[in-house]
């Protein structure tokens, strides 16, 4: 007769008993540390009441005075120019998440050190994407020209317009013309996206990038600064904005869709419909297909694949042909001296325990909240390069 094991086996002992286990170590996502804020180095000094706005406000100096004086007759008197003013708007930003109770006494680790280092990173991350967006809108821009033709705005960005050594000394001249003050002894400030960061340092030849010298001070190191190259200390992230709004590459291999709903709809096509060339931004376009469609996002299937976009169609996609065309993707490397950027703030961004107020206790809040604006002070102080990467692959 067999034997009959107490095992793990469906139907035997282990079945009840054995389970499976879980790390109560929950790591967080990976993160990128925001820093952009640390430019905003402009602030009031003694404002003349609270309000919804801060103004500054920058005397502007007497045109030079270059005629010689007669001896014996008294010169006319000038007028002081009045002043310019900067305005910035303060804005109340904040995030809230609503833990319940039972939550708490049923997770299998504590969640609440968790959801507060959540929150946290998420304000400073929100703050700095503020900052980001107000300097990303500068006036001044040089748009990199390493293509065919030189690109005469972001739209005309081109997948082979990659920065060069040749782009960055023209906005340190640029930056030095305008009598911007620099950040750290006689370097100016320079952002860069590590994608774009490559492209500089893989430069060869006459003028590109050399060994960094290694400072000899004793000045704060930026976190992720890699070295100074032309004028410039450079601090490299994933911070940096990069999207697709470039120029349109060659059109991929058509492909048929197999559904297509009304409205803002799916379109599903065979796994190697697109090669897997397709990214999320690119133009899709086609019978039906609503006019400038961009793809949302991609889900790849067991035999098929899903890309959602963001317009509706005209009429029913159904098996009509597909064209995908591939958009540059556009990287900002931003450059600054002093007084670049000025803050208000009249509440420090900053986490807050709301009251329970529910009648059984159970809905805790845990939040952010602060109020405060940015706003570009001397726009001779920052100046933005736009490129593609040679190792974009997204």
């Amino acid at each position: 007769m067999a034997n009959t094991f107490t095992s793990t086996d469906s139907g035997s002992l282990g079945t009840s008993l054995v389970v499976q286990a879980y790390d109560k170590l929950v790591e967080f996502a990976l993160r990128s540390q925001p820093m952009l804020r640390s430019v905003s180095d402009k602030r009031p000094v003694n404002v003349t009441s609270p309000g919804t706005s801060v103004t500054f406000q920058i005397y502007n100096d007497l045109a030079v005075a270059t005629t010689a004086l007669t001896e014996t007759t008294d010169p006319d008197a000038v007028g002081i120019p009045s002043t310019s003013s900067v305005s910035v708007t303060l804005n109340e930003y904040g995030n809230v998440a609503l833990v319940t109770r039972k939550l708490q006494l049923t997770s299998l680790t504590d969640v609440d050190p968790g959801i507060a280092n959540i929150l946290a990173y998420n304000m400073a991350d929100s703050i700095d994407d503020v900052v980001q967006t107000t300097l990303n809108g500068g006036t001044n821009v040089r748009y990199a020209s390493g293509g065919a033709s030189d690109p005469t705005s972001r739209a005309t960005v081109a997948a082979e317009d990659i920065i060069a050594a040749s782009d960055i000394r023209f906005a340190i001249a640029k930056l030095r013309a305008g009598k911007s003050v620099p950040r750290k002894g006689n370097l100016y400030w320079c952002a860069i996206h590590p994608e774009v960061s490559h492209d500089l340092r893989a430069e060869t030849g006459s003028g590109s990038w050399r060994l960094p010298h290694e400072y000899n001070s004793n000045d704060n190191i930026w976190a992720g600064e890699i070295g100074q190259f032309e004028g410039a200390y450079f601090i490299e992230s994933p911070r940096m904005t990069a999207a697709k709004d470039g120029a349109d590459q060659t059109a991929l291999a058509t492909a048929s869709a197999v559904s297509g709903a009304s409205g803002a709809f799916t379109i599903v096509a065979a796994n190697a419909a697109f090669g897997g060339l397709a990214k999320v931004g690119d133009k899709i376009s086609g019978t039906n297909v609503g006019t400038g469609a961009k793809i949302t996002a991609i889900s790849v299937g067991a035999t098929n694949t899903t890309y959602t976009v963001d317009v509706a169609n005209s009429g029913t996609v159904g098996t009509n042909t597909l064209t995908v065309t591939p958009v540059t993707k556009v990287f900002r490397t931003l450059l600054a001296g002093q007084q670049a950027l000025a803050e208000a703030v009249a509440e420090e961004p900053h986490v807050v325990a709301g009251p329970v107020t529910d009648k059984l206790m159970r809905f805790r809040p845990l939040g952010w909240y602060g109020m405060l604006g940015f706003a570009r002070y001397r726009e001779a102080s920052l100046y933005r390069i736009e490129s593609s990467s040679s190792i974009n692959l997204a």
